[in-house]
């Protein structure tokens, strides 16, 4: 895929709890978000396995449990992932990645989400009587969020909020608090909403793993206030930014782990003005830029590009791209000699000096 301009940002009116923590980190990521989520793009291949893992958990309660349990949900997760393939399939950009069953984690995801519905389905301690709300949206028109919880209970001592995750959590200790407070945010986010449409501030919330591990998420309402006026006011800032033209380097923040998994990098001047330049093949990024050189293209359909990257020793050097397939990288054809270019996500050789996609590259043209 080559994208060779960012699209102009537009307000923000309604926040969902991605959007809302994708805002603090960085407002230019968000913003390019927000104007995607209203074209015809697909996910990453991590997100579209956990909608697909969250469709089949939706449907774990409703399985007759007079029969194969195991069985049901086998064949509820072949055909959700029947579905999403066929509609990569619509998409040209999209075909090279079938089938889903390659992807990364596909078959530990499957098994733990088959046992996890399983385990849903035939457990009593969640009676129909307790449900309020399942994979329900609830829009809170006070606020200006929106967002689905995945199970909202009443219990006796009030209204509990569940959410399942298809994750991990990480094993360092940081990460894992740093994970759990984001996952916080997020049922506090989804309290605000609740408490508009019912009328009550949730008690309790619990994250629920893949693995059976729970995580309990206690809801303060005076925290939950607290969150609430601080995305207003970021919101409103990052509004009067986009209302003044600024740059989108003023929008952008720098952060050596969230721009690691940034799918708008390769645009990002403050990503490339921040970054070290070390001898490309030997950061975590699969970074490359420079000048176009060179470009062939094949009759089936797969190109090959060199260009002259500079180093870290202040010498040229050129790099040969390899295994370019037309299919993925659509817009090739339209780039020439002189061109400057940003290369993200590639499987770097710096012994050789070649480079080859993975299923997450993609070519930016940069003005």
């Amino acid at each position: 895929m080559q994208l060779k301009q960012l699209p102009k940002l537009q307000p923000i009116t309604t926040l969902s709890p991605t959007l809302s923590a994708t805002l603090k980190q960085c407002q230019l990521r968000a913003g390019l978000r927000q104007v995607r989520a209203q074209q015809t793009t697909r996910s990453s291949t991590a997100a579209l396995l956990g909608t697909i893992s969250h469709r089949v958990l939706e449907n774990a309660r409703s399985m007759n449990k007079n029969e194969d349990l195991r069985a049901q949900v086998e064949i509820m997760w072949d055909n959700t992932v029947g579905k999403v393939e066929e509609q990569l399939q619509t998409s040209p950009l999209d075909e090279y990645l079938l089938p889903i069953s390659r992807w990364k984690k596909y078959f530990l995801l499957r098994e733990r989400t088959i046992r996890r519905c399983v385990e849903i389905a035939s457990s009593h301690v969640i009676s129909e009587n307790q449900v309020v709300a399942s994979e329900r949206k609830f829009d809170s028109f006070k606020y200006g969020f929106t967002g689905k919880p995945d199970l909202v209970l009443r219990r006796e001592d009030g209204l509990v909020i569940i959410d399942y995750k298809s994750g991990e959590l990480p094993d360092d200790s940081e990460d894992r608090e740093e994970k759990i407070s984001l996952w916080q945010q997020q049922v506090l986010f989804y309290a605000a909403i609740v408490k508009e449409e019912f009328g009550e501030w949730p008690v309790d919330g619990e994250i629920r793993l893949l693995n059976n591990e729970i995580i309990p998420i206690q809801i303060d309402q005076q925290n939950a206030e607290a969150l609430i006026e601080e995305t207003q006011t970021v919101k409103a800032n990052y509004n009067e930014k986009i209302a003044a033209g600024v740059s989108h380097s003023e929008l952008a923040q720098y952060s050596e782990d969230n721009c690691l998994f940034c799918e708008y990098k390769g645009a990002c001047n403050t990503f490339w003005e921040n970054t070290p330049q070390p001898i490309p093949g030997t950061d975590k990024y699969g970074c490359l830029s420079g000048m176009v050189k060179n470009i062939t293209t094949t009759k089936k359909g797969s190109g090959r590009l060199v260009i002259a990257s500079e180093n870290t020793v202040e010498a040229s050097q050129q790099w040969e791209i390899t295994n370019l397939h037309i299919k993925q990288f659509v817009n090739l054809k339209e780039l020439k000699q002189g061109d400057f270019v940003r290369l993200i996500d590639f499987s770097i050789d710096s012994e050789s000096y070649q480079a080859k996609p993975t299923q997450n590259s993609v070519i930016w043209k940069v003005p």
